[in-house]
């Protein structure tokens, strides 16, 4: 079976040698053509859990969860952080304005904080004992707030201040209320006396509960979608980052904001995948070309060979873009592994090339005896290799399957491409070099044969130990960890999991009524994992009618903000002279400094307002920005005190849709307890939920099931992967010694790198799960050379002391570069992919040459220094 393999490749590359300029033009014509298909069909779809069999049962369910509530995988969120709740309010509505008209590219935009039906009802959802002190401080602040409304000047509010805190001293009402307006007041003064700006938050001062140093307010909106583009979602997020600078320019630069969501995680995770790979296969490609000309020490054959390499990820682009069409991502890094796996079948057969041509034969002769010595090796490393990409094919992970039909048939290819393309552009371009034979480096890895077996037994100690560790290797599902944690909707993304009310990993239940819903919540809240658990029943405030009794009773001692004209330009805005003003700041200036002792906030506010009283300018941009935010505050005042009963009908719309489909599915809510970040806590999660609801679906769900079906695709893989290359090789070569003697070495990297991802905690993921079936597949390659060689040599040395040694060194530098260049990605899943995958390379390498020539003594009891060459 050998000889005819050899026969075979000598008549073939014989056949394309003489072929020359014509195979070279056929050959580029195809390449023309695969690059058009490449460029007008290949697309990428960023979906993670597009990544799994849909037939699988979680993922039906979570299909049957998006159908029924598709915005769940449409929607964005942008995540508004400001110094104060009036900027983050003021910054909210704004945008929802600007993202709600006719020429914009969103629809249901929905801020909660700003909506007019939680601006009217939002005390209703207040806790009994917050609505109390709300309404009481709101009801000691009436006096000042009614002075304020007929006259808006700072003199007058300054004043008012002063006759309350006054009042307030003598008879201990409202004092809270005025220390939360003055340390409010002084933290503006003493930005307006450093030139920043910082209105008075009207809000936060009378809020209780706004101790927190950043306010979040959160919009919701729904992107149209062009599925036409690459990135669906695109247009719409580039006209909402716009609107958000625009406005950012417009505050001062003091709020932050971040757009999260499926689809601007999708964005953000595709461009920092394509622009890694980009980096990763510019870097690798010079790496390469740089190892090629050592490797060679010829340019022409580095250029050949990196001809060849160009012209193999062409051809599988197309093969991509014809059966696939739509890549993942993880299958877009097969450019980047071709890099490595391209190259190996060409440096093999040059390097040989070079060896014979040594001789100083014609190139018909050098080839045909360089395809003598290694075609039948090329042969058996295509197949095999491409078997630990295609073993992943009949497991329940179509993302991996997708790089293993792309990535096996792209080793078929670059197979070919060796065979046929250099030896029509050795024949056609008639390269003779005439080179010394390397010496040096014969006596180098002879050497390493030669001193193989002390280093050899620290192998194998260390693989025991690997071993040990290799249970401890762990697998990641979380799909958030392989995006960039530095990208602004990743950021945004862990931001919601700070409030109970956005946790994105939750787990949901549908129901065809609304008491089945409720019956469902009442069930997971019995639960000890879970929080809480949300249904549209959930949006309707408890205790009503005692709360609109008090906020009724309150509006007494506000009514006359309910008189007021908000339709006017001028409504609520500024007022005063600057001789009032100034009387009015000397006026508090001297109450406080009389009555507060040094170090408060009071003391602190009058000691600015001495400072401020002396710049008749200072004093003008603080009244600015005392009365920034005073309109805001009564149109939200004369909206609150419109409160009315809230019941099912009279929810917005964007609530209702939330939690009742139009087609009458309703949707329950539930929330964790703990983090569910973390592994356990997200089993733990999962496992009690879905005892109790059998039906539960969810970003959770998805995520612990997930890793159950990757972990398994792996193990799969991999038994395929052994089975099947091991089965390949028996048929072929009938020698179980020579089998054993290839998988070997390859078996002890396997361990050695199961022990070093635990050892340097590099999890296993959705992007590099397949390092294991792969290394299977490249490593054999290594083993294949340097056992069919042996075959040549009478002892091991003949065998390293040859050109194979050299190529296997090559070949495995030059992949471990293309590997290792993925590092470079800030997708975290490519780099860790580049990691594992030069970890597992290394690893083959120092197993093949160090392992593999102790196991070729033992097998032949040969330990002595001389090398014989074979015929």
């Amino acid at each position: 079976m050998i000889r005819w393999i050899e026969a075979s490749m000598i008549k073939w590359t014989s056949a394309a040698r003489a072929g020359g300029w014509l195979v070279l033009s056929a050959i580029l014509g195809l390449t023309l053509c695969a690059a058009y298909i490449a460029a007008t069909r290949l697309t990428v779809d960023t979906d993670t859990s597009a990544m799994l069999d849909p037939n699988l049962d979680f993922q039906v369910k979570a299909i049957a969860l998006r159908d029924a509530f598709p915005n769940i995988k449409r929607e964005v969120v942008v995540i508004v952080e400001a110094p104060s709740i009036d900027d983050a309010e003021a910054f909210t509505a704004a945008l929802a304005a600007r993202l709600n008209r006719p020429d914009q590219l969103f629809s249901d935009v929905f801020a909660p904080s700003t909506d007019s039906f939680f601006r009217e009802n939002g005390l209703l959802y207040l806790p009994q004992d917050d609505l109390t002190d709300r309404l009481d401080r709101l009801t000691k602040a009436a006096g000042l707030f009614e002075t304020l409304i007929d006259d808006p000047s700072l003199g007058t509010f300054l004043k008012t201040l002063a006759e309350n805190d006054s009042l307030a001293e003598e008879a201990d009402i409202g004092q809270d209320t005025l220390q939360e307006i003055y340390a409010a007041l002084e933290r503006t003064a003493a930005a307006t006396i450093r030139g920043e700006p910082a209105p008075f938050s009207w809000l936060g001062a009378l809020d209780p509960g706004s101790d927190a140093a950043v306010a979040t307010r959160l919009l919701y909106a729904t992107p149209f979608l062009d599925f036409a583009r690459l990135q669906p979602a695109r247009p719409a997020l580039r006209t909402l980052q716009a609107e958000i600078d625009q406005l950012s320019v417009e505050f001062d630069g003091r709020v932050k904001t971040y757009v999260t969501g499926d689809p601007a995680l999708r964005a953000d995770e595709l461009s920092s995948v394509t622009t890694g790979i980009g980096l990763s296969f510019a870097f690798s490609f010079v790496l390469v070309a740089i190892l090629l000309t050592i490797a060679y020490r010829s340019i022409a054959l580095a250029c050949l060979t990196l001809l060849s390499l160009i012209i193999t990820i062409v051809l599988t682009a197309g093969f991509a873009a014809l059966t696939i069409g739509k890549l993942n991502l993880v299958s877009v890094a097969f450019t980047v592994l071709l890099v490595g796996l391209g190259l190996d079948f060409a440096i093999h057969l040059l390097l040989h090339f070079q060896e014979r041509q040594a001789m100083n034969a014609s190139v018909r002769r050098v080839l045909r005896g360089a395809t003598h010595d290694v075609g039948a090796g090329l042969a058996l490393a295509a197949p095999t290799t491409a078997i630990g990409f295609l073993a992943f094919i009949p497991t329940k992970f179509d993302g991996i399957a997708q790089l293993g039909i792309i990535a096996g048939a792209g080793v078929i290819i670059a197979f070919f491409v060796a065979i046929t393309f250099l030896p029509a552009a050795l024949g056609a371009l008639n390269i003779v070099q005439k080179k010394a034979k390397r010496k040096i480096d014969g006596d180098v890895f002879a050497k390493v044969s030669r001193g193989s077996i002390p280093v050899s037994i620290v192998m194998i100690i260390l693989g025991g130990f690997a071993l040990t560790m290799a249970p401890q290797a762990r697998f990641d599902a979380d799909p958030m960890g392989l995006r960039d944690p530095k990208s602004p909707s990743v950021i945004g993304f862990n931001a919601l999991f700070k409030d109970e009310d956005t946790i994105p990993y939750r787990l949901s239940a549908l129901a065809h009524s609304g008491e089945k819903a409720l019956q469902l919540a009442t069930t997971a809240e019995t639960l000890s994992t879970v929080r809480s658990a949300r249904t549209l029943a959930s949006f309707i405030p408890a205790n009503q009618d005692d709360k609109l009794e008090q906020i009724d009773f309150a509006a007494g001692s506000l009514a006359f903000v309910a008189n007021v004209d908000l339709t006017r330009p001028d409504a609520n805005k500024r007022q005063g002279t600057p001789d009032s003003d100034l009387a009015g700041a000397i006026r508090l200036r001297d109450r406080l400094s009389n009555t507060y002792g040094d170090g408060s906030s009071a003391r602190q506010l009058s000691d600015a307002l001495g400072r401020m009283i002396e710049t008749p300018e200072l004093m003008d941009q603080f009244g600015d920005q005392v009365f920034h935010y005073w309109p805001q505050l009564v149109t939200i005042l004369f909206a609150q005190f419109n409160a009315d009963f809230v019941d099912a009908d009279t929810l917005p719309a964007p609530i209702v849709a939330r939690y009742k489909s139009s087609s009458g599915i309703w949707r329950v809510d539930i929330l964790p307890a703990q983090d569910v970040r973390e592994p356990s806590a997200m089993r733990a999660f999962v496992k009690e939920v879905r005892t109790a609801i059998p039906g539960i679906a969810g970003g959770a769900a998805q995520t612990e099931a997930a890793g159950s079906v990757i972990a398994g695709a792996m193990l799969q893989a991999t038994i395929i992967a052994f089975a099947a290359i091991s089965f390949f090789l028996w048929c072929i070569l009938r020698r179980f010694s020579d089998v054993l003697l290839m998988l070997f070495p390859i078996g002890l990297a396997a361990v050695l790198t199961l022990g070093a991802s635990a050892a340097f905690d590099i999890p296993f993921n959705y992007a590099n799960v397949i390092v294991l079936p792969l290394l299977l597949g490249i490593g054999v390659d290594s083993g294949i050379h340097l056992v069919m060689r042996h075959r040549h040599h009478v002892t091991s040395d003949g065998v390293f002391g040859a050109s194979t040694p050299r190529a296997v060194f090559f070949a495995a530098a030059t992949t471990v570069a293309s590997f290792g260049s993925l590092m470079l990605s800030q997708h975290r899943g490519t780099a860790s992919m580049g990691q594992l995958l030069s970890i597992a390379i290394a690893f083959t390498l120092i197993c093949t040459l160090v392992v593999l020539p102790t196991a070729l003594r033992l097998r032949r009891g040969d330990f002595s220094s001389r090398q014989e060459h074979g015929k």
